[in-house]
């Protein structure tokens, strides 16, 4: 009776335990920036430190929008909470760089009843972004999990809120 009490004991444990120290993921994502005002196309690379902490490594690129365009690499923390079978929550931290680039055409009137010039005005600006926010995920098989993410991109001059739905397949 007791070996079978421990047998099921440890069944049970296997299936509750989705995440293991040591896994790995990669996924896709379709994002949304609220500052360039589009979405855009990501990748990311996940590694369970433990049970509960995992680190991941994320590219974003959102597509050009009047004239703007923008890209960021963030490395951040995810704690996961499991708070139903195959479902987990998870608040984030991390850092990031973005990248801002511009492009322009400006009309400049040149004299008061003269004709009128076109003036093209581009440029790109780097800089460093914290990223705070938080996620849900559930798994789907116990290799492919989808996700919804939010977090808030603290930056100088260009604070953003990014959205998030994708994929990872975990390994």
């Amino acid at each position: 009776m007791k070996k079978l009490l421990l047998l099921v004991c440890a069944a049970v444990m296997s299936l509750s335990a989705s995440a293991q120290a040591g896994d790995k993921a990669l996924g896709a994502q379709f994002v949304f920036g609220s500052q360039t005002n589009n979405i855009g196309f990501g990748v990311k690379g996940q590694y369970y430190v433990t049970d509960h902490l995992r680190g991941e490594a994320s590219f974003d690129y959102f597509f050009k929008n009047k004239g703007l365009t923008m890209w960021d690499i963030n490395a951040n923390a995810h704690y996961l909470i499991n708070v139903a079978d195959k479902f987990n929550v998870y608040p984030l931290a991390g850092i990031g760089y973005t990248n801002w680039s511009y492009r322009y055409v400006v009309h400049v009137k040149n004299e008061p009843n003269g004709p009128n010039s076109t003036e093209e005005v581009k440029g790109t600006d780097g800089r460093i972004a914290i990223n705070l926010g938080g996620g849900v995920e559930y798994a789907v098989t116990d290799n492919i999990i989808l996700n919804a993410e939010m977090k808030y991109q603290i930056i100088s001059n260009y604070n953003q809120l990014v959205l998030g739905v994708g994929v990872a397949y975990k390994f």
